[in-house]
């Protein structure tokens, strides 16, 4: 199941209120695109399926995510789906508040150490702007990981770096102090984008064509060839790769992860949404 919504109201102001106007059955990977002119997509997580109805919503009265939106309620489905995990961080990169989540300059790099000597990159990737920039603001579902730059030595990859997620305060001991945690699973939602032509002919092969541009969006692999999934518990010395919703476990406990989306591929990936349940 995917949402759409109306692109207009979700650039409303002084407050966004996004309009639910449409739910549909996920297609298959390789069907025809959905047209998604003045809309966007919230996809929900696993292609699970709840109710939508006339009382459900987006963002709460103040422009922000809660529980009790869909986006919450499609991740509270999806951690339901791993009772080994009590918590779920998640991030549907619709806000500008979302968009400062990740890394948007060079004060944090990934490290590849399986070359020789390591090379080190920095966050390379198309999104909206941050709470506090000039016109901030976020287009959702369209932050994409661009393709890789094979013109340079070495080759540079499409590349998304979250800031430390913070999960301390869920996980307190008896004390209440931060424990962490050591075993997370991490999942993420990517789509692909075409565009058709603007044509409007007179004459020619085309004569008597009259047809607007559409931008299309198309379901795609989750883990395609060259792109690569990285889970950090140290600050970035070390980056573990991991599969999507497979749990991965560490020696030690950590308050504090991050994560890495890395495209080697010759393909622009768009990341609509990512979550870590710990």
């Amino acid at each position: 199941m995917r949402i759409l919504v109306d692109l207009t109201s979700h650039l409303s102001t002084p407050v966004a209120a996004p309009e639910i106007v449409q739910v549909q059955r996920q297609p298959a990977i390789g069907s025809a695109g959905e047209t998604i002119n003045g809309k966007y997509a919230i996809p929900v997580p696993l292609d699970m399926e709840f109710p939508v109805d006339a009382s459900s919503y987006i963002l709460d009265g103040a422009g922000q995510i809660d529980g009790g939106g869909v986006v919450g309620e499609g991740y509270a489905h999806l951690l339901a789906l791993y009772p080994a995990f009590e918590n779920i961080y998640f991030n549907p990169l619709l806000t500008s508040d979302h968009v400062a989540e990740l890394v948007l300059d060079q004060t944090f790099s990934f490290v590849d150490r399986s070359a020789d000597p390591p090379n080190e990159f920095y966050a390379r990737f198309q999104t909206g702007r941050e709470v506090g920039a000039a016109d901030e603001g976020q287009m959702p579902s369209h932050t994409a990981l661009m393709p890789l730059n094979s013109g340079v030595t070495p080759r540079r990859p499409g590349l998304i770096i979250t800031d430390a997620i913070d999960i301390g305060p869920y996980t307190l001991d008896c004390d209440g102090n931060p424990v962490g945690a050591d075993e997370f699973a991490v999942f993420w939602k990517l789509y692909t984008y075409t565009e058709s032509h603007d044509i409007a002919a007179d004459f020619g092969s085309s004569a008597g064509v009259n047809l607007p541009a559409a931008r299309l969006l198309h379901e795609t692999d989750q883990e395609p060839a060259d792109f690569t999934v990285y889970l950090s518990t140290d600050e970035g010395d070390n980056w573990c790769p991991v599969d999507m919703v497979d749990p991965v476990g560490f020696c030690d406990k950590t308050t504090t992860v991050r994560l890495a989306f890395v495209n080697e591929s010759s393909t622009k990936l768009f990341l609509a949404s990512f979550a870590l349940m710990f």
